[in-house]
């Protein structure tokens, strides 16, 4: 595992070493390869930013078993590339230091916004679902029955990358003409929906519980994964339209012989029982898909919803 910013020292020392061993056999009359060796660099956002391990405890055996798969082609899997955010995602793709991620839509479409080039290739299952959505809840008591209801109101949020429960509801209020806005925005209308960040989906349930805020969002997998005491005491009030579950993107400039063989491997992953314990290791994904034509036009009406909210 290594960090976007020690990548390049590390590719530094790489390359002297390999100087180093072709200066020591100029004697030889063995011809030294002329190119260099293909790798393959992939990178994820530190959930835990205390706990970068955390992230190769997840990927791990899938980039084990990806490893294995690519090494007969000549392809090198490098070591998990950890970083804090978005941006610094961003920029480690901008710079060629990682060459595939793992992402849901929204962020997928903010390292876009934030100036990374990525071709999104294959659509990530998880738990067998394609596809999940958001759905929005309150307190029984709560005199909440629409969207429109939120008029000044306190919804709570999970994260800002979050997909289902961040940037999906907020675009889901976008599109009810309802503007979103950070809880502690003193200069907001009072007709806003203000926002507050539990952290986790459970925290959500909880704070709207214990009347920290009037409503939560997130999936409906979440929901259903509530305790059900906890469950007893909300009610759903709106649901949004599906979204895909997961994208998984290289980098646009990545060689093009590298990329089709690694997307041949990741569709291959599914096919044996070791490919499969691999996949499920990283946070429950069942298999890769192409994506499909209807696919790229869905996320094409998703990157319009984004921008309209402005991109994080």
């Amino acid at each position: 595992m290594v960090s976007c910013r020690s990548s390049g020292h590390a590719l530094l020392c790489a390359a002297l070493a390999v100087l180093a061993a072709s200066t020591a056999n100029t004697a030889s009359a063995v011809p030294q390869p002329a190119s260099l060796p293909r790798v393959l660099r992939f990178g994820v956002i530190a959930e835990e930013p205390n706990e970068p391990g955390k992230m190769l405890r997840v990927y791990g055996p899938l980039l084990a078993r990806l490893r294995e798969q690519l090494r007969p082609g000549g392809i090198e899997l490098q070591p998990l590339v950890v970083t804090r955010d978005l941006d610094e995602l961003a920029g480690c793709l901008t710079r060629g230091e990682v060459d595939f991620v793992i992402e849901t839509v929204f962020p997928t479409l903010a390292l876009h916004e934030h100036g990374a080039k990525l071709a999104s290739d294959l659509v990530v299952l998880r738990g067998g679902k394609r596809e999940y959505h958001s759905v929005f809840f309150t307190r029984l008591d709560a005199p909440i029955r629409t969207l429109a209801d939120l008029r000044g109101r306190t919804l709570v949020l999970q994260a800002l990358r979050s997909t289902s429960a961040f940037a999906l509801p907020r675009a889901e209020l976008a599109r009810a003409g309802l503007a979103v806005v950070p809880a502690d925005d003193a200069l907001a209308s009072k007709a806003a929906v203000r926002y507050l960040l539990a952290g986790s989906e459970v925290n959500q349930a909880v704070w709207v519980l214990h009347r920290r805020g009037d409503a939560g969002a997130f999936n409906e997998r979440d929901w259903a994964t509530l305790p059900e005491k906890m469950r007893a005491q909300l009610r759903l009030f709106h649901e949004t339209r599906p979204i895909i579950r997961g994208l998984l993107s290289f980098r646009a400039a990545l060689d093009p012989g590298v990329r089709a063989r690694a997307r041949e491997a990741l569709l291959g992953l599914s096919a044996d029982d070791a490919g499969r314990a691999a996949l499920a290791a990283a946070a429950g994904i069942s298999r890769f898909e192409l994506l499909t034509a209807a696919d790229r036009a869905e996320i094409g009406s998703w990157r319009a919803a984004l921008r309209a909210v402005g991109a994080r």
